[in-house]
């Protein structure tokens, strides 16, 4: 049988409203940045692009070879490594696959979490959800993304399962592995990564929790599991 950690007690439903209404402006001002990042930064990225792809033409024509030429290579593979830093932050800021949909979201982080680490993720899903709110979507997304790090920094797992379903009005989200799994104990010194999970969760009017017992098939591991009311 799973065991649970201790929750925190529910908020009262004003406090709830008030955590909502702050993270919604917290991405509102996210999206903004990543806006401005994409269409400022990365339109003199690519000037910068063009001129130093011109410079080493000109170099070359002129018979350069030496340093000068190493030079303006050097500088477009710190062009290169400057566009992935900006993704990166434009994508940590706010990743632009929840304009899919939850299940496009969490498969791409499936994929991601495997090409990056190496370990084994599944996602059973539906093949859609009727979620329209980018909010609701982002949450989530950022809530499996916290799990799914953590199991792969902290749970030595060979194996990630990752589990979405709706019924009777409640969806459910589960992060399970097959690792170590956790002290109880461990649970009452929440480290900031399950905080932050559960602060998005209870701005969602859902409910997380940590429980011994991980993939199907393994005699330990770990599970986030996320209920959250949907109405029909």
């Amino acid at each position: 049988m799973a065991t649970r950690s201790t929750l925190p007690r529910p908020m009262p439903d004003h406090a709830a409203t008030d955590l909502t209404h702050e993270q919604r402006i917290r991405e509102q001002e996210r999206a903004r940045i990543a806006r401005d990042l994409h269409d400022e930064l990365g339109a003199q990225l690519v000037g910068i692009g063009m001129a130093l792809g011109q410079l080493r033409e000109q170099l070359s024509a002129g018979g350069e070879t030496g340093s000068a030429l190493g030079q303006a290579d050097y500088a477009r593979e710190l062009l290169a490594q400057a566009h992935q830093s900006m993704d990166q932050i434009i994508d940590d800021l706010r990743p632009p696959i929840v304009e899919f949909g939850l299940v496009d979201a969490l498969a791409w982080q499936c994929r991601q979490v495997t090409r990056q680490s190496g370990l084994p993720c599944s996602l059973d899903s539906p093949s859609a959800l009727p979620l329209e709110d980018e909010f609701v979507v982002l949450s989530l997304l950022r809530i499996a993304r916290e799990a799914l790090n953590n199991a792969v920094r902290h749970a030595q797992a060979s194996q990630i399962d990752v589990k979405l379903t709706l019924a009777n009005g409640t969806l459910l989200l589960v992060i399970a592995d097959n690792g170590i799994g956790f002290a109880p104990q461990a649970a009452h010194r929440q480290g900031r990564g399950l905080r932050n999970m559960r602060q998005r969760a209870q701005a969602l009017g859902a409910s997380l929790a940590l429980e011994r017992g991980g993939s199907k098939g393994s005699e330990g591991g770990s599970s986030i599991v996320l209920r959250m009311p949907v109405p029909l």
